[in-house]
Protein backbone atom coordinates (compact mmCIF):
# COMPACT_ATOMS: atom_id res chain seq x y z
CA UNK A 1 0.00 0.00 0.00
CA UNK A 2 1.84 3.66 -0.88
CA UNK A 3 2.09 6.38 1.32
CA UNK A 4 -1.26 7.83 -0.33
CA UNK A 5 -3.65 5.83 0.66
CA UNK A 6 -2.14 4.98 3.79
CA UNK A 7 -3.26 8.57 4.78
CA UNK A 8 -6.26 8.51 2.36
CA UNK A 9 -9.02 8.52 5.00
CA UNK A 10 -7.36 10.98 7.43
CA UNK A 11 -6.53 13.07 4.86
CA UNK A 12 -10.19 13.13 3.83
CA UNK A 13 -11.02 13.73 7.03
CA UNK A 14 -8.81 17.18 7.80
CA UNK A 15 -9.79 18.13 4.59
CA UNK A 16 -13.56 18.31 5.51
CA UNK A 17 -12.90 19.96 8.82
CA UNK A 18 -11.42 22.64 7.31
CA UNK A 19 -14.11 23.11 4.89
CA UNK A 20 -17.13 23.09 6.63
CA UNK A 21 -15.82 23.41 10.39
CA UNK A 22 -19.04 25.00 12.24
CA UNK A 23 -20.87 21.93 10.29
CA UNK A 24 -18.75 19.34 11.51
CA UNK A 25 -18.60 21.06 15.20
CA UNK A 26 -22.51 20.55 15.38
CA UNK A 27 -22.38 16.99 13.91
CA UNK A 28 -20.47 15.92 16.39
CA UNK A 29 -22.25 17.74 19.15
CA UNK A 30 -25.22 16.18 17.98
CA UNK A 31 -24.06 12.23 17.60
CA UNK A 32 -22.50 12.44 21.17
CA UNK A 33 -25.55 13.97 21.99
CA UNK A 34 -27.57 11.06 22.53
CA UNK A 35 -24.70 9.33 24.81
CA UNK A 36 -24.67 11.84 27.12
CA UNK A 37 -27.84 14.24 27.33
CA UNK A 38 -25.74 17.02 28.95
CA UNK A 39 -24.90 14.89 32.08
CA UNK A 40 -22.89 12.11 33.45
CA UNK A 41 -26.04 10.99 35.08
CA UNK A 42 -28.27 10.80 31.55
CA UNK A 43 -25.86 8.28 29.95
CA UNK A 44 -28.11 5.53 28.80
CA UNK A 45 -27.75 2.19 30.24
CA UNK A 46 -26.37 0.69 26.42
CA UNK A 47 -23.98 3.29 25.50
CA UNK A 48 -21.58 1.97 27.81
CA UNK A 49 -21.90 -1.27 25.24
CA UNK A 50 -21.87 0.83 22.52
CA UNK A 51 -19.07 3.10 23.14
CA UNK A 52 -16.97 -0.46 24.05
CA UNK A 53 -17.97 -1.77 20.01
CA UNK A 54 -17.13 1.12 18.37
CA UNK A 55 -13.51 1.58 20.41
CA UNK A 56 -13.01 -2.29 19.64
CA UNK A 57 -14.33 -1.71 15.51
CA UNK A 58 -11.55 1.63 15.18
CA UNK A 59 -8.89 -0.50 16.58
CA UNK A 60 -9.34 -3.46 14.74
CA UNK A 61 -9.83 -1.14 11.89
CA UNK A 62 -6.04 0.47 12.50
CA UNK A 63 -4.78 -3.67 12.75
CA UNK A 64 -6.47 -4.92 9.72
CA UNK A 65 -4.78 -2.06 7.62
CA UNK A 66 -1.41 -2.90 9.01
CA UNK A 67 -2.39 -6.60 8.52
CA UNK A 68 -3.07 -5.93 4.94
CA UNK A 69 -0.07 -3.50 4.52
CA UNK A 70 1.81 -6.71 5.62
CA UNK A 71 2.97 -4.83 9.34
CA UNK A 72 1.62 -7.58 10.98
CA UNK A 73 1.30 -11.23 10.37
CA UNK A 74 -1.83 -13.26 10.43
CA UNK A 75 -0.54 -14.58 13.89
CA UNK A 76 0.15 -10.91 15.05
CA UNK A 77 -3.13 -9.78 14.11
CA UNK A 78 -4.95 -12.09 15.90
CA UNK A 79 -3.12 -11.66 19.03
CA UNK A 80 -3.65 -7.90 18.43
CA UNK A 81 -7.68 -8.88 17.93
CA UNK A 82 -7.45 -10.56 21.60
CA UNK A 83 -5.44 -7.88 23.33
CA UNK A 84 -7.99 -5.23 21.78
CA UNK A 85 -10.98 -6.83 23.03
CA UNK A 86 -9.54 -8.00 26.60
CA UNK A 87 -8.46 -4.23 27.22
CA UNK A 88 -11.60 -2.59 25.87
CA UNK A 89 -13.83 -4.77 28.10
CA UNK A 90 -11.72 -4.73 30.89
CA UNK A 91 -11.77 -0.61 30.57
CA UNK A 92 -15.42 -0.78 30.61
CA UNK A 93 -15.64 -2.44 33.44
CA UNK A 94 -13.63 -0.05 35.58
CA UNK A 95 -15.31 3.08 33.64
CA UNK A 96 -19.09 1.12 34.81
CA UNK A 97 -17.84 1.40 38.26
CA UNK A 98 -16.23 4.96 38.21
CA UNK A 99 -17.34 8.28 40.17
CA UNK A 100 -15.59 10.72 37.07
CA UNK A 101 -16.80 9.12 33.91
CA UNK A 102 -16.35 12.49 31.96
CA UNK A 103 -12.68 12.11 33.00
CA UNK A 104 -12.17 8.85 31.01
CA UNK A 105 -14.14 10.68 28.09
CA UNK A 106 -11.33 13.81 28.16
CA UNK A 107 -8.80 11.37 28.31
CA UNK A 108 -10.58 8.59 25.73
CA UNK A 109 -10.59 11.62 23.95
CA UNK A 110 -7.40 12.71 23.90
CA UNK A 111 -5.82 9.37 23.48
CA UNK A 112 -8.28 9.56 20.04
CA UNK A 113 -6.72 12.63 19.31
CA UNK A 114 -3.40 11.54 19.04
CA UNK A 115 -4.44 8.19 17.13
CA UNK A 116 -5.47 10.64 14.42
CA UNK A 117 -2.07 12.91 14.55
CA UNK A 118 -0.45 9.90 14.25
CA UNK A 119 -2.34 8.50 11.17
CA UNK A 120 -2.09 12.04 9.22
CA UNK A 121 0.04 13.30 7.07
CA UNK A 122 1.88 15.65 9.29
CA UNK A 123 3.68 16.51 5.78
CA UNK A 124 1.06 17.62 4.52
CA UNK A 125 -1.22 18.84 7.05
CA UNK A 126 1.23 19.82 9.92
CA UNK A 127 -0.27 23.38 10.56
CA UNK A 128 -3.79 21.94 10.22
CA UNK A 129 -3.21 18.75 12.48
CA UNK A 130 -1.62 20.76 15.43
CA UNK A 131 -4.20 23.23 15.66
CA UNK A 132 -7.07 20.36 15.42
CA UNK A 133 -5.21 19.11 18.58
CA UNK A 134 -5.19 22.35 19.98
CA UNK A 135 -9.06 22.69 19.06
CA UNK A 136 -9.85 19.47 20.36
CA UNK A 137 -8.26 18.95 23.34
CA UNK A 138 -10.22 22.61 24.31
CA UNK A 139 -13.20 21.04 22.97
CA UNK A 140 -12.47 17.50 25.27
CA UNK A 141 -12.28 20.03 28.47
CA UNK A 142 -15.81 21.73 27.16
CA UNK A 143 -17.10 18.42 27.11
CA UNK A 144 -15.56 16.81 30.65
CA UNK A 145 -16.98 20.23 31.86
CA UNK A 146 -20.34 19.85 30.52
CA UNK A 147 -20.59 16.37 31.89
CA UNK A 148 -20.02 17.60 35.41
CA UNK A 149 -22.35 20.65 35.33
CA UNK A 150 -25.97 20.80 35.42
CA UNK A 151 -28.13 23.48 33.87
CA UNK A 152 -28.52 25.01 37.56
CA UNK A 153 -24.19 24.73 38.66
CA UNK A 154 -22.52 28.28 38.32
CA UNK A 155 -25.06 29.37 35.71
CA UNK A 156 -26.04 33.50 35.26
CA UNK A 157 -30.04 34.69 36.00
CA UNK A 158 -31.31 31.39 34.95
CA UNK A 159 -33.93 30.53 37.73
CA UNK A 160 -35.16 26.90 37.67
CA UNK A 161 -37.00 24.42 35.16
CA UNK A 162 -40.80 24.62 36.31
CA UNK A 163 -40.81 28.26 37.53
CA UNK A 164 -41.77 31.41 35.94
CA UNK A 165 -38.83 33.59 35.96
CA UNK A 166 -35.26 33.66 34.57
CA UNK A 167 -34.23 31.96 31.24
CA UNK A 168 -35.84 28.77 32.15
CA UNK A 169 -38.84 30.06 32.72
CA UNK A 170 -38.28 32.12 29.16
CA UNK A 171 -37.33 28.80 27.36
CA UNK A 172 -40.63 26.87 29.28
CA UNK A 173 -43.14 30.26 28.55
CA UNK A 174 -42.58 29.53 24.47
CA UNK A 175 -42.32 25.78 24.84
CA UNK A 176 -45.47 25.47 26.16
CA UNK A 177 -47.56 28.93 24.64
CA UNK A 178 -46.10 28.61 21.28
CA UNK A 179 -45.60 32.38 21.43
CA UNK A 180 -44.21 35.20 22.97
CA UNK A 181 -45.65 36.66 25.61
CA UNK A 182 -48.25 38.55 25.66
CA UNK A 183 -47.57 40.55 28.76
CA UNK A 184 -45.42 43.77 30.08
CA UNK A 185 -41.83 42.26 29.79
CA UNK A 186 -40.88 44.08 32.92
CA UNK A 187 -43.01 41.47 34.73
CA UNK A 188 -40.98 38.65 35.10
CA UNK A 189 -37.27 38.82 35.21
CA UNK A 190 -35.18 37.87 32.12
CA UNK A 191 -38.47 38.15 30.02
CA UNK A 192 -37.19 41.81 28.41
CA UNK A 193 -33.98 39.91 26.57
CA UNK A 194 -34.72 38.88 22.67
CA UNK A 195 -36.30 35.48 22.34
CA UNK A 196 -33.95 33.72 19.68
CA UNK A 197 -31.65 31.61 21.87
CA UNK A 198 -34.69 30.69 23.83
CA UNK A 199 -36.99 29.76 21.05
CA UNK A 200 -33.78 27.52 19.91
CA UNK A 201 -33.49 26.18 23.24
CA UNK A 202 -37.81 25.27 23.44
CA UNK A 203 -37.38 24.09 20.05
CA UNK A 204 -34.97 21.58 20.97
CA UNK A 205 -36.55 20.44 24.22
CA UNK A 206 -39.58 19.50 22.19
CA UNK A 207 -37.67 17.48 19.80
CA UNK A 208 -35.81 15.75 22.84
CA UNK A 209 -39.14 14.98 24.32
CA UNK A 210 -41.36 14.47 21.60
CA UNK A 211 -39.41 12.95 18.99
CA UNK A 212 -36.76 11.28 20.55
CA UNK A 213 -39.09 10.44 23.79
CA UNK A 214 -36.04 11.84 26.16
CA UNK A 215 -37.02 12.41 29.84
CA UNK A 216 -38.37 15.73 31.38
CA UNK A 217 -34.93 16.28 32.97
CA UNK A 218 -32.46 15.10 30.55
CA UNK A 219 -34.34 17.04 27.70
CA UNK A 220 -33.63 19.81 29.64
CA UNK A 221 -30.31 19.29 30.93
CA UNK A 222 -29.11 18.28 27.09
CA UNK A 223 -29.69 22.39 26.49
CA UNK A 224 -25.97 22.38 27.28
CA UNK A 225 -25.49 20.25 24.23
CA UNK A 226 -26.04 23.54 22.29
CA UNK A 227 -23.93 25.98 23.92
CA UNK A 228 -20.78 23.67 23.56
CA UNK A 229 -21.82 23.60 20.15
CA UNK A 230 -22.19 27.77 20.53
CA UNK A 231 -19.07 27.68 22.17
CA UNK A 232 -16.80 26.04 19.60
CA UNK A 233 -18.03 28.17 17.10
CA UNK A 234 -16.82 31.33 18.71
CA UNK A 235 -13.41 29.15 19.23
CA UNK A 236 -13.48 28.68 15.46
CA UNK A 237 -14.02 31.67 14.02
CA UNK A 238 -11.22 33.24 16.43
CA UNK A 239 -9.09 30.00 14.72
CA UNK A 240 -10.37 31.52 11.27
CA UNK A 241 -9.42 34.89 12.79
CA UNK A 242 -5.81 33.91 13.35
CA UNK A 243 -5.62 31.79 9.67
CA UNK A 244 -7.17 35.24 8.05
CA UNK A 245 -3.79 37.16 8.81
CA UNK A 246 -1.53 34.05 7.47
CA UNK A 247 -0.19 33.08 10.96
CA UNK A 248 1.14 29.51 11.27
CA UNK A 249 3.58 28.08 13.54
CA UNK A 250 4.37 29.56 17.12
CA UNK A 251 2.23 32.94 16.44
CA UNK A 252 -0.79 30.89 15.67
CA UNK A 253 -0.32 27.85 18.27
CA UNK A 254 0.45 30.34 21.29
CA UNK A 255 -3.41 32.18 20.75
CA UNK A 256 -4.88 29.26 19.67
CA UNK A 257 -3.72 27.34 23.07
CA UNK A 258 -4.75 30.85 24.89
CA UNK A 259 -8.38 30.70 23.59
CA UNK A 260 -9.27 27.47 23.25
CA UNK A 261 -8.29 26.75 27.07
CA UNK A 262 -9.56 30.35 28.70
CA UNK A 263 -12.14 30.18 31.51
CA UNK A 264 -13.97 32.17 29.98
CA UNK A 265 -15.17 30.12 26.88
CA UNK A 266 -15.24 26.39 29.11
CA UNK A 267 -17.75 28.37 31.26
CA UNK A 268 -19.70 29.58 28.08
CA UNK A 269 -20.16 25.88 27.47
CA UNK A 270 -22.10 25.39 30.39
CA UNK A 271 -23.98 28.43 30.96
CA UNK A 272 -27.79 28.10 28.86
CA UNK A 273 -28.42 31.54 29.25
CA UNK A 274 -27.95 33.84 26.19
CA UNK A 275 -24.39 35.22 26.38
CA UNK A 276 -23.09 32.30 24.73
CA UNK A 277 -25.15 32.25 21.13
CA UNK A 278 -24.71 36.28 21.19
CA UNK A 279 -20.96 36.09 21.45
CA UNK A 280 -21.03 33.45 18.64
CA UNK A 281 -23.08 35.56 16.44
CA UNK A 282 -20.69 38.70 17.07
CA UNK A 283 -17.34 36.72 16.15
CA UNK A 284 -18.99 35.48 12.82
CA UNK A 285 -19.57 39.31 12.32
CA UNK A 286 -15.89 40.08 12.59
CA UNK A 287 -14.67 37.26 10.58
CA UNK A 288 -17.54 38.14 7.83
CA UNK A 289 -16.73 41.63 8.03
CA UNK A 290 -12.74 40.90 7.47
CA UNK A 291 -14.17 38.68 4.47
CA UNK A 292 -16.22 41.81 3.16
CA UNK A 293 -13.12 44.37 3.60
CA UNK A 294 -11.11 41.99 1.40
CA UNK A 295 -13.96 41.64 -1.51
CA UNK A 296 -16.65 44.22 -1.33
CA UNK A 297 -19.66 41.66 -2.40
CA UNK A 298 -23.72 41.57 -1.60
CA UNK A 299 -22.75 38.42 -0.36
CA UNK A 300 -20.22 39.56 2.17
CA UNK A 301 -22.19 42.03 3.24
CA UNK A 302 -25.38 40.46 4.00
CA UNK A 303 -23.49 37.57 5.74
CA UNK A 304 -22.58 40.62 8.16
CA UNK A 305 -25.81 41.69 8.70
CA UNK A 306 -27.33 38.17 9.75
CA UNK A 307 -24.80 37.46 12.35
CA UNK A 308 -25.24 40.92 13.66
CA UNK A 309 -29.25 41.01 13.39
CA UNK A 310 -29.13 37.13 14.72
CA UNK A 311 -26.84 38.33 17.65
CA UNK A 312 -29.06 41.37 18.49
CA UNK A 313 -32.09 39.10 18.26
CA UNK A 314 -30.23 36.80 21.04
CA UNK A 315 -29.12 39.59 23.16
CA UNK A 316 -29.65 43.25 22.41
CA UNK A 317 -25.50 43.65 23.61
CA UNK A 318 -24.41 42.24 20.59
CA UNK A 319 -25.18 45.64 19.16
CA UNK A 320 -21.41 46.83 20.25
CA UNK A 321 -19.72 44.91 17.32
CA UNK A 322 -21.39 47.63 14.78
CA UNK A 323 -19.51 50.74 15.60
CA UNK A 324 -16.12 49.20 14.56
CA UNK A 325 -18.12 47.59 11.48
CA UNK A 326 -19.04 51.12 10.69
CA UNK A 327 -16.31 52.64 10.74
CA UNK A 328 -14.97 49.96 8.33
CA UNK A 329 -17.95 50.24 5.76
CA UNK A 330 -17.62 54.30 6.27
CA UNK A 331 -13.53 54.17 5.37
CA UNK A 332 -14.55 51.75 2.45
CA UNK A 333 -17.41 53.96 1.18
CA UNK A 334 -14.61 57.23 1.30
CA UNK A 335 -12.13 54.92 -0.43
CA UNK A 336 -14.47 54.24 -3.18
CA UNK A 337 -16.83 56.70 -3.15
CA UNK A 338 -15.64 57.81 -6.71
CA UNK A 339 -15.57 54.10 -8.54
CA UNK A 340 -18.25 52.58 -6.56
CA UNK A 341 -20.42 54.60 -4.53
CA UNK A 342 -23.74 53.20 -6.02
CA UNK A 343 -23.12 49.73 -5.64
CA UNK A 344 -21.67 50.15 -1.59
CA UNK A 345 -24.68 52.65 -0.82
CA UNK A 346 -26.69 49.60 -2.24
CA UNK A 347 -24.94 47.06 -0.20
CA UNK A 348 -25.35 49.66 3.17
CA UNK A 349 -28.84 49.61 2.18
CA UNK A 350 -29.21 46.04 1.93
CA UNK A 351 -27.50 45.64 5.34
CA UNK A 352 -29.99 47.78 7.37
CA UNK A 353 -32.79 46.60 5.63
CA UNK A 354 -31.74 43.05 7.38
CA UNK A 355 -29.70 43.79 10.21
CA UNK A 356 -31.94 46.41 11.92
CA UNK A 357 -35.43 44.28 11.33
CA UNK A 358 -33.93 41.28 13.10
CA UNK A 359 -32.16 43.31 15.96
CA UNK A 360 -34.86 45.56 16.97
CA UNK A 361 -38.37 44.07 16.24
CA UNK A 362 -38.79 42.57 19.74
CA UNK A 363 -37.78 46.22 21.54
CA UNK A 364 -39.82 47.76 19.58
CA UNK A 365 -42.74 45.25 19.78
CA UNK A 366 -41.61 45.88 23.61
CA UNK A 367 -41.89 50.06 23.62
CA UNK A 368 -44.65 49.63 21.06
CA UNK A 369 -47.17 47.73 23.28
CA UNK A 370 -45.99 48.39 27.04
CA UNK A 371 -43.68 51.38 26.04
CA UNK A 372 -41.08 49.53 27.63
CA UNK A 373 -37.00 51.22 26.86
CA UNK A 374 -35.40 50.13 23.64
CA UNK A 375 -32.40 49.89 26.19
CA UNK A 376 -34.20 48.37 29.32
CA UNK A 377 -31.89 46.72 31.78
CA UNK A 378 -33.92 45.13 34.59
CA UNK A 379 -32.34 46.41 37.94
CA UNK A 380 -31.73 44.33 41.31
CA UNK A 381 -32.23 47.53 43.39
CA UNK A 382 -29.96 49.32 46.03
CA UNK A 383 -31.17 47.25 48.74
CA UNK A 384 -29.15 43.75 48.01
CA UNK A 385 -26.06 42.31 49.99
CA UNK A 386 -23.73 43.15 46.59
CA UNK A 387 -24.86 46.90 46.31
CA UNK A 388 -21.46 49.03 45.87
CA UNK A 389 -22.56 52.27 45.38
CA UNK A 390 -22.05 53.67 48.60
CA UNK A 391 -18.75 53.96 47.50
CA UNK A 392 -18.15 56.68 45.07
CA UNK A 393 -16.99 55.22 41.27
CA UNK A 394 -13.46 57.24 41.41
CA UNK A 395 -12.53 55.96 44.20
CA UNK A 396 -13.57 52.14 42.96
CA UNK A 397 -11.49 52.82 39.84
CA UNK A 398 -8.39 53.95 41.43
CA UNK A 399 -8.06 51.63 44.87
CA UNK A 400 -5.67 48.94 44.29
CA UNK A 401 -5.46 48.32 48.25
CA UNK A 402 -3.19 44.79 48.66
CA UNK A 403 -5.93 43.19 50.46
CA UNK A 404 -7.58 42.70 47.33
CA UNK A 405 -5.46 40.55 45.69
CA UNK A 406 -5.04 38.20 48.96
CA UNK A 407 -7.79 35.83 47.16
CA UNK A 408 -7.64 35.06 43.67
CA UNK A 409 -11.53 34.54 43.57
CA UNK A 410 -14.08 37.03 43.29
CA UNK A 411 -14.84 38.06 46.92
CA UNK A 412 -18.77 38.64 47.78
CA UNK A 413 -19.92 39.45 51.24
CA UNK A 414 -22.04 36.95 52.72
CA UNK A 415 -24.18 36.63 56.21
CA UNK A 416 -22.77 34.50 58.80
CA UNK A 417 -24.85 32.16 61.32
CA UNK A 418 -25.23 35.12 63.48
CA UNK A 419 -26.76 37.08 60.23
CA UNK A 420 -23.68 39.39 60.92
CA UNK A 421 -22.07 40.64 57.65
CA UNK A 422 -18.56 39.13 56.55
CA UNK A 423 -16.38 39.47 53.58
CA UNK A 424 -16.60 42.09 51.31
CA UNK A 425 -17.96 42.92 48.00
CA UNK A 426 -15.39 43.38 45.08
CA UNK A 427 -15.59 46.60 43.88
CA UNK A 428 -12.44 47.67 41.85
CA UNK A 429 -14.02 46.26 38.03
CA UNK A 430 -10.41 45.76 37.15
CA UNK A 431 -9.50 43.40 39.84
CA UNK A 432 -12.93 41.76 39.70
CA UNK A 433 -12.69 41.31 35.84
CA UNK A 434 -9.16 39.59 36.48
CA UNK A 435 -10.74 37.23 38.69
CA UNK A 436 -13.99 36.84 37.16
CA UNK A 437 -12.29 36.50 33.81
CA UNK A 438 -10.64 33.00 35.27
CA UNK A 439 -12.91 32.02 38.12
CA UNK A 440 -15.98 33.61 37.12
CA UNK A 441 -18.48 34.35 40.57
CA UNK A 442 -18.79 31.24 41.43
CA UNK A 443 -15.71 29.73 41.90
CA UNK A 444 -13.75 29.69 45.18
CA UNK A 445 -12.10 27.71 48.45
CA UNK A 446 -14.98 26.16 48.71
CA UNK A 447 -15.13 24.52 45.32
CA UNK A 448 -12.03 22.27 45.72
CA UNK A 449 -12.63 20.47 49.22
CA UNK A 450 -9.64 22.30 50.97
CA UNK A 451 -7.36 21.19 48.31
CA UNK A 452 -4.09 23.61 49.23
CA UNK A 453 -2.62 22.09 45.89
CA UNK A 454 -5.45 22.98 43.69
CA UNK A 455 -5.13 26.87 45.98
CA UNK A 456 -1.84 26.97 44.99
CA UNK A 457 -2.23 25.60 41.20
CA UNK A 458 -5.41 28.80 40.96
CA UNK A 459 -2.81 31.29 42.23
CA UNK A 460 -0.22 30.47 39.57
CA UNK A 461 -3.10 30.34 37.04
CA UNK A 462 -4.59 34.22 38.36
CA UNK A 463 -0.93 35.57 38.01
CA UNK A 464 -0.09 33.86 34.17
CA UNK A 465 -3.24 35.44 33.36
CA UNK A 466 -2.55 38.69 34.54
CA UNK A 467 0.74 38.48 32.47
CA UNK A 468 -0.84 37.23 29.56
CA UNK A 469 -3.20 40.34 29.93
CA UNK A 470 -0.35 42.59 29.82
CA UNK A 471 1.33 40.73 27.06
CA UNK A 472 -1.79 41.38 24.93
CA UNK A 473 -2.36 45.26 25.70
CA UNK A 474 1.98 45.69 24.91
CA UNK A 475 1.19 43.60 21.90
CA UNK A 476 -1.68 45.89 20.67
CA UNK A 477 -0.02 48.69 21.59
CA UNK A 478 3.34 47.65 19.91
CA UNK A 479 1.41 45.99 16.72
CA UNK A 480 -0.61 49.60 16.28
CA UNK A 481 2.69 51.12 15.06
CA UNK A 482 4.59 48.82 13.66
CA UNK A 483 4.37 47.43 9.98
CA UNK A 484 2.61 43.72 10.41
CA UNK A 485 0.37 41.47 8.74
CA UNK A 486 -2.46 43.51 9.88
CA UNK A 487 -3.02 46.37 7.75
CA UNK A 488 -4.12 50.01 9.17
CA UNK A 489 -7.88 49.66 8.78
CA UNK A 490 -8.15 46.10 10.21
CA UNK A 491 -5.89 47.82 13.18
CA UNK A 492 -8.40 50.21 13.99
CA UNK A 493 -11.23 47.93 13.25
CA UNK A 494 -10.00 45.23 15.87
CA UNK A 495 -8.66 48.64 18.81
CA UNK A 496 -12.06 50.30 18.41
CA UNK A 497 -14.17 47.00 19.18
CA UNK A 498 -11.51 46.55 21.82
CA UNK A 499 -11.96 50.00 23.10
CA UNK A 500 -16.04 49.96 22.67
CA UNK A 501 -16.02 46.96 24.91
CA UNK A 502 -14.01 48.30 27.57
CA UNK A 503 -15.68 51.42 27.68
CA UNK A 504 -19.27 49.95 27.93
CA UNK A 505 -17.67 47.64 30.52
CA UNK A 506 -16.80 50.09 33.13
CA UNK A 507 -20.23 52.38 32.11
CA UNK A 508 -21.69 49.63 33.67
CA UNK A 509 -19.59 49.22 36.35
CA UNK A 510 -20.77 53.18 36.87
CA UNK A 511 -24.58 53.04 36.35
CA UNK A 512 -25.06 49.48 37.98
CA UNK A 513 -22.96 49.47 41.21
CA UNK A 514 -23.35 45.33 41.80
CA UNK A 515 -20.75 43.40 41.91
CA UNK A 516 -22.21 40.88 39.39
CA UNK A 517 -21.93 43.86 36.82
CA UNK A 518 -18.27 43.05 36.40
CA UNK A 519 -18.61 40.14 34.95
CA UNK A 520 -15.74 39.18 32.21
CA UNK A 521 -18.81 37.23 30.31
CA UNK A 522 -20.07 41.00 29.32
CA UNK A 523 -16.61 41.47 27.24
CA UNK A 524 -15.22 37.94 26.62
CA UNK A 525 -14.17 38.91 22.67
CA UNK A 526 -11.18 41.03 24.82
CA UNK A 527 -9.53 37.08 24.52
CA UNK A 528 -9.57 36.54 21.04
CA UNK A 529 -8.99 40.54 20.43
CA UNK A 530 -6.03 40.70 22.70
CA UNK A 531 -4.30 36.37 21.35
CA UNK A 532 -4.79 37.94 18.03
CA UNK A 533 -2.13 40.89 19.22
CA UNK A 534 -0.23 38.41 20.85
CA UNK A 535 -0.46 36.21 17.94
CA UNK A 536 1.03 38.92 15.06
CA UNK A 537 3.70 40.24 17.70
CA UNK A 538 4.90 36.70 17.38
CA UNK A 539 5.14 36.55 13.72
CA UNK A 540 7.12 39.48 13.76
CA UNK A 541 9.87 38.62 15.96
CA UNK A 542 10.04 34.87 14.19
CA UNK A 543 11.95 36.32 11.47
CA UNK A 544 14.62 37.91 13.57
CA UNK A 545 17.60 35.91 14.46
CA UNK A 546 18.00 37.30 17.43
CA UNK A 547 18.55 35.89 20.55
CA UNK A 548 16.39 38.02 22.76
CA UNK A 549 13.60 37.57 20.09
CA UNK A 550 13.66 34.02 20.23
CA UNK A 551 13.87 33.95 23.64
CA UNK A 552 10.81 35.89 24.17
CA UNK A 553 8.78 33.99 21.66
CA UNK A 554 9.91 30.38 23.01
CA UNK A 555 8.90 32.12 26.88
CA UNK A 556 5.50 33.31 25.61
CA UNK A 557 4.61 29.46 24.24
CA UNK A 558 5.83 28.17 27.37
CA UNK A 559 3.73 30.33 29.65
CA UNK A 560 0.38 30.04 26.95
CA UNK A 561 1.23 25.89 27.86
CA UNK A 562 1.27 26.79 31.59
CA UNK A 563 -1.83 28.58 31.01
CA UNK A 564 -3.82 25.62 29.24
CA UNK A 565 -2.41 23.49 31.91
CA UNK A 566 -3.55 24.84 34.78
CA UNK A 567 -6.88 25.76 33.49
CA UNK A 568 -7.33 21.94 32.73
CA UNK A 569 -6.33 20.92 36.48
CA UNK A 570 -8.72 23.72 38.00
CA UNK A 571 -11.91 22.62 35.89
CA UNK A 572 -11.05 19.33 36.32
CA UNK A 573 -10.56 19.60 39.61
CA UNK A 574 -14.01 21.42 39.99
CA UNK A 575 -16.09 18.97 38.39
CA UNK A 576 -14.19 16.35 40.10
CA UNK A 577 -16.05 13.85 42.22
CA UNK A 578 -14.80 12.91 45.52
CA UNK A 579 -15.51 9.15 45.46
Amino acid sequence: MNRSNNYCYTNNFINLLAAHPYICAFAVCILINPFFLGAIENIPSNALWLESFIAIGVVSYFGFQKYKSGSLSKLKFILFEIIAVAVSLFAAKLYAGAHNKNLWHFIGGCIALLLLYYKADKTKYRTQLKALLILGMGFLLKLYYVLGTSVYTRQHDVGYFGGDIGHTGYIEYLLYNHHLPDFDVRERWQFCHPPLHHAISAIWISINENIFLVGHDPARESLQTLTLFYSMCIIISAYRILRHFKLQGMALYIPLIIISFHPAFILFSGSINNDVLSVAFVMGAVICTLKWYDNHTFKNILKIALCVGLGMMTKLSAAFVAPPIAVVFLVVFIKKFKTDWKKLFGQFCAFGAVCAPLGLWYEVRSYIKWKVPLNYVQELGDGVLQYIGNQSFISRITDFSPHQLKSVFEQWAYFDDNGMVKGYNEYNPLIAILKNSLFSESINESSFAENSFIFKISTLFFWIGILIVLLSLIAIVVTCFIKSKMRLMEKVFFGLFYVVLIVFFYKMAYDYPLTCTMDFRYITPTVIIGSLFIGLTMDKISVSNKKSCKAMMYSTGALALLFALCSTIIYIAVCYVVA
